[in-house]
């Protein structure tokens, strides 16, 4: 009788806590970068854009050609969810080691500007509602 009802309660909590994580091809609208509210056509080609544009910005004033050993190409994609309050979660990378976690920690550090400026990821959503959003991106730095 105690495993029975410890099989239900675990499948009530596996039920309860679980949420549905969507993709690009599966929500009514993409979430919304900031500057990107006029581009309705392409949330999520203007998502992108801006945040490729954003990523690079903050990498080329770092001094990388100290930290990347050698010269080069170094890539790295960074596989994260934007959750319903437009932040990036659950962030993973692969590729170069270090491009990968200095990459990491710009999303993290954008994360932290939102919270602080007025500037905000509009998540994405379904149905009306905001939804979870897997997405990923790749990051490409020439070390010379």
């Amino acid at each position: 009788m105690k495993k029975l009802l410890t099989f239900f309660t675990l499948l009530i909590t596996v039920f309860t806590f679980s949420q549905d994580i969507y993709n690009s091809n599966n929500v009514d609208e993409f979430a919304v970068y900031p500057s990107c509210e006029d581009d309705s056509n392409s949330y999520l080609e203007c998502f992108k854009n801006k945040l490729n544009e954003e990523i690079s910005d903050k990498l080329s004033k770092m001094t990388l050609d100290k930290i990347l050993h050698g010269s080069g190409d170094y890539f790295a994609k960074l596989n994260f969810i934007i959750d319903e309050n437009g932040y990036f979660i659950n962030i993973t990378s692969q590729g170069n080691e270090t491009l990968a976690r200095i990459s990491t920690q710009t999303l993290y550090r954008i994360n932290r500007e939102q919270k602080e400026n007025s500037t905000k990821i509009k998540p994405a959503l379904v149905n009306g509602n905001p939804v979870k959003v897997y997405f990923n991106i790749s990051v490409h730095y020439t070390n010379k």
